[in-house]
């Protein structure tokens, strides 16, 4: 048999072993698939399952944070757990609307005159129920409790144009649509009201959250004081009074931390025979500042802060020591010293415990310093101030009275041992302007003064006219821009040193 013959037997033998194997192999393989059908069927169906348990658990957790956001933009947003709005809710609302066209008409409302509600807490039914009452009357755009003192209210309008008028007329109308009473502790009681209001544009520099919360802020204090309890806003007068803190800032640590800002100018005093040789100095303090505020500004800044007060006194007593001492030592003649202190300053002794320090190697200097105490429209001398008087006038210091003729207890202070000088205001010689003019009341104070053998000085000399009228006094002094400007220190020392 060929080899060609041998091949195809062979060949045809091999295809009749496959033929006969095929059903079997499909057969495996079709249970293979089977199997992997059933595995990934089950998978699925697990997925399926885990899927639906995982997207039960997220929406649980979506549904936790939701609540989570709800309670903090709650405790956020309002007073607590009630549904009274606060003041960030307020602006919140204000914001979402479109500003380039729109106006505001904002208000801060006082809830009664002298506060009706003590706290939130405690007073949470009666305002809720006062806000209730007052949206529903007013209708305003936003409202909202700020404190448990006032409430926030605002109306938005499309006119961009308004009048101070038209602002005010608001204001009235609110406060006409506010409730007259209101429930406390099961109590019905009257309610008054204090509005102040500002209105702005969206564009307005002033436009925002603090900027106008420290507006109406500040305009309360004077709807306060007005009679029918409202006040609009007035920009120029709140950036005055931004300016009045600005530089009280400015002093306060020039006072506390930077002595050597202040220095003193003296104000000659003549006899009214003699203009050319000063007989007393006034001191007068002025303060180094980049804004030349003078002592008019700024002193009556600190009229109501007595720790500001001693300490600018101590800086000017420590001064006009100085300068008495270099004097001393130099052999040449002192004059007396006048320098101002206000009645406050002698209620303690902290003042005489200072002058205690400042003289002690030089006990005989008190004799030349004066202390001219302001009088004000009435000046009462408390036992503790008389008992300070009495002990700085041990240690040699003088007293004369400022403002003379201001009191109506004039004969009261004229009568007392401490007081050696007094200073007559300089509104009784103002109205003598000319050599026809009188001035019968400054003739009825000189003669009063010097009849209880007073030393007697008029400031205010500011005029010829003026000068010749007060020289018919004899023995007394004068003080002003007639007879001289305030001399620096260097014109001083070579004033008195010639």
């Amino acid at each position: 048999m060929s080899f060609r013959r041998k091949t195809h037997i062979s060949s045809i033998f091999v295809v009749s072993n496959l033929i006969r194997t095929f059903p079997n192999y499909f057969s495996f393989m079709n249970n293979i698939y089977l199997s992997i059908a059933i595995i990934v069927a089950a998978m699925s169906f697990i997925a399926l399952i885990r899927t639906n348990q995982l997207r039960k658990k997220d929406l649980k957790v979506l549904n936790e944070i939701k609540k989570a956001k709800d309670a903090l933009s709650k405790s956020v947003l309002y007073h607590g757990k009630s549904d009274i709005p606060n003041y960030m809710f307020f602006m919140q609302r204000l914001m979402k609307v479109d500003r380039k066209f729109s106006r505001f008409h904002v208000s801060l409302i006082k809830l009664g005159r002298t506060p009706v509600f003590d706290s939130i807490e405690g007073n949470i039914d009666s305002l809720s129920e006062l806000f209730k009452d007052i949206s529903k009357a007013c209708q305003p755009f936003a409202l909202a409790l700020h404190d448990s003192e006032y409430l926030v209210m605002a109306f938005v309008t499309h006119d961009t144009d308004s009048s101070q008028q038209e602002a005010q007329s608001k204001q009235l109308e609110i406060l006409d649509k506010l409730p007259k009473q209101v429930w406390v502790n099961n109590t019905q009681v009257p309610i008054d009201y204090a509005i102040s209001s500002m209105s702005l544009t969206g564009q307005s520099s002033l436009y925002g959250i603090d900027k106008v919360q420290r507006r109406l802020t500040f305009s309360m204090k004077f709807a306060l004081e007005s009679e029918n309890g409202a006040f609009n806003h007035n920009e120029k007068l709140y950036q005055a009074e931004m300016y009045r803190k600005h530089v009280l800032l400015k002093l306060m640590n020039s006072i506390s931390f930077n002595p050597d800002d202040f220095y003193l100018v003296f104000q000659p005093m003549f006899k009214t025979s003699n203009l050319d040789q000063p007989k007393r100095y006034e001191a007068l303090v002025r303060w180094r500042n980049t804004k030349n505020v003078g002592p008019k500004m700024f002193m009556p800044m600190i009229q109501d802060k007595p720790e500001l007060q001693s300490e600018l006194t101590r800086i000017v007593v420590n001064q006009v020591y100085s300068m008495l001492k270099i004097k001393l030592d130099a052999q040449e003649k002192l004059k007396p010293i006048h320098l101002n202190i206000s009645v406050a300053m002698l209620e303690n002794e902290q003042l005489l415990d200072y002058l205690k320090k400042v003289i002690r190697d030089t006990p005989s200097l008190a004799a030349f310093i004066t202390f001219e105490i302001t009088e004000g429209s009435d000046l009462n001398l408390s036992a503790n101030a008389q008992n300070t008087l009495r002990k700085m006038s041990n240690l040699g210091f003088s007293f004369a009275i400022d403002d003379f003729g201001k009191s109506t207890s004039d004969t009261e202070i004229l009568n007392s041992r401490y007081f050696n000088s007094v200073k007559i205001d300089k509104a009784y010689i103002s109205d003598v302007q000319s050599k026809s003019d009188q001035a019968p009341k400054l003739d009825a104070i000189v003669k009063l003064a010097k009849a209880s053998k007073k030393t007697v000085i008029v400031e205010g000399i500011e005029n010829r006219h003026q000068y010749e009228y007060v020289k018919r006094f004899p023995n007394i002094y004068l003080q002003g821009y007639y007879a001289s400007v305030p001399l620096t220190m260097n014109e001083f020392l070579s004033n008195e040193a010639a």
